[in-house]
């Protein structure tokens, strides 16, 4: 292809020896430069549509295992669950960090909880930090 090339030689090389489904797209293509832009819309779509590369299936996260909780342990993270029921059983540092806040939000006097119920959670968090702090 020349440098010199028009904007139809270049549309008529894109869509190769496909033939024109009616006279209207024949007409386009001998139109202004407004249908110009719309055919290299056109012709854009057709190749993104082929399929290529295709992205391989995420793979799933294995579980992690249950902490191996004490009494007083298992009742801490029984309080805790009854709060935020989305803690897993293998939680990490970060994720009790954050079931700790939403339910210090819940239960904070300030926001609507009680006072003794918010001192009984810091205590909770205090006895489950060890499992997974280094």
């Amino acid at each position: 292809m020349s440098f010199q090339a028009s904007f139809k030689q270049i549309l008529r090389e894109k869509m190769g020896s496909e033939p024109f489904v009616n006279a209207s797209e024949e007409s386009l293509l001998n139109a202004d430069p407004s249908h110009l832009a719309f055919l290299i819309g056109q012709v854009g779509r057709k190749e993104f549509n082929s399929p290529r590369g295709q992205y391989p299936a995420p793979k799933v996260r294995p579980q992690r295992k249950a902490h191996n909780f004490s009494p007083s342990q298992q009742q801490a993270y029984e309080f805790l669950k009854s709060w935020i029921f989305d803690l897993p059983a293998g939680f990490t540092a970060s994720e009790l960090k954050k079931a700790f806040r939403q339910a210090a939000m819940i239960l904070h006097p300030d926001h609507g909880g009680n006072a003794p119920q918010f001192v009984e959670l810091k205590a909770h968090y205090e006895t489950l930090r060890p499992l997974v702090s280094l």
